[in-house]
């Protein structure tokens, strides 16, 4: 099928299409991403169609689904008063104006909820100058390469990534969701509409209700990110001296902070990279030391240092899944005649 022409209202009707926006079919995953493969043209509309496929299940109150119908009929009976002229001359024309006005309606109920909740709490920054030791308690600590799996008092589970800590407020589940996280880690939320589940870091705080985010904010990075899985976070810079303006993330997106920036950078990711990351899962095809350390990099958190040129022939074919860092390097080293020395995250290759 040529999928070439498609409009976004054609997306939206597609049920593969809104299969793949919730992550809820695998077959749709892999359709949708082959699609996007073969068509890289279609990258900008398929996001808006995702993006507002998302905004159009936001959940809000019965009030305020009310008022939203109310603004929306009203929007419908006025446009006709200040269009008397014009005809629609398709559904496809009609469907697109409509899931519009609806779209923006919704995106005003939803920004009202994360108003809400911005609002009745500290701000990231605030939070962040309060959390001494005294205030939050050791729950997790790793070493590097290691991971730890987490449940939290209130049955929210934390994956905490190699040479990280994650503490929580002394009265967690009491008054506050708030955590302390030096590292990485990857959260699903028990949701608590009255408590608002809240990660700190050095640079960001992520507010969210109930929800899966992964959070990668290491102490000496240049770089802080947020990647979320489902729900919806509100994403603040925790340095009041930067005056980064927050953002609202919808799944599939990333807020990355780098050192010395006023503003977060909003990026999409591929579903499966995030969970190839939570299984461990390494996948190379005659892959190249670039590739090779890229993923080690995302996934160990390692930078791979090749002592001479000889790196440039190295081709490696395998598949891993949950298994240390050592492993793997034995493996890669063993076919392509290296071997490693580790110190800290820095792996050195001696060919």
């Amino acid at each position: 099928m040529d999928y070439s022409s498609y409009q976004i209202e054609d997306f939206l009707t597609d049920d593969s299409f809104i299969a793949y926006c919730y992550n809820d079919d695998n077959a749709a995953v892999a359709k949708w991403e082959n699609i996007l493969a073969e068509n890289p043209a279609l990258a900008p509309k398929m996001s808006e169609a995702r993006e507002l496929c998302l905004l159009l299940a936001i959940k809000v109150s019965p009030a305020e689904k009310a008022i939203a119908l109310e603004r929306l009929k009203h929007m419908i009976a006025t446009a006709g008063e200040f269009e008397p002229e014009r005809k629609i001359n398709s559904i496809r024309n009609y469907f697109t104006k409509w899931v519009a006005i609806a779209a923006s309606l919704l995106i005003m109920a939803g920004a009202f909820a994360v108003y809400k909740i911005s609002n009745t709490n500290p701000s990231g920054a605030a939070l962040y100058s309060a959390a001494t030791d005294a205030n939050y308690t050791l729950v997790g600590k790793t070493d590097f390469g290691r991971r730890k799996l987490i449940k939290l008092p209130d049955g929210s589970l934390a994956l905490l990534n190699g040479s990280s800590t994650l503490k929580i407020a002394n009265d967690y589940n009491t008054h506050n969701r708030h955590l302390l996280l030096s590292g990485e880690a990857f959260f699903s939320v028990t949701k608590d509409k009255h408590k608002p589940f809240v990660v700190i870091t050095g640079k960001t705080a992520t507010t969210a209700l109930g929800t899966s985010f992964k959070v990668e904010s290491y102490t000496n990075a240049q770089v802080a990110s947020v990647m979320l899985s489902t729900g919806k976070v509100k994403v603040e810079c925790t340095q009041p001296d930067l005056k980064v303006e927050d953002v609202t993330l919808i799944p599939g997106q990333k807020a990355a902070l780098y050192n010395g920036d006023k503003a977060f950078t909003q990026t999409t990711f591929y579903a499966k990279d995030l969970q190839n990351w939570i299984d461990r899962k390494l996948i190379f095809k005659s892959a190249d030391l670039k590739e090779i350390a890229a993923k080690l990099k995302t996934v160990y958190g390692v930078v791979i240092i090749p002592q001479d040129k000889t790196g440039d022939a190295v081709s490696f074919t395998g598949e891993f899944i949950g298994k240390d860092l050592t492993e793997v390097l034995d493996a890669i080293g063993f076919t392509n005649h290296f071997t490693y020395k580790q110190s800290g995250n820095k792996v050195q290759l001696q060919f």
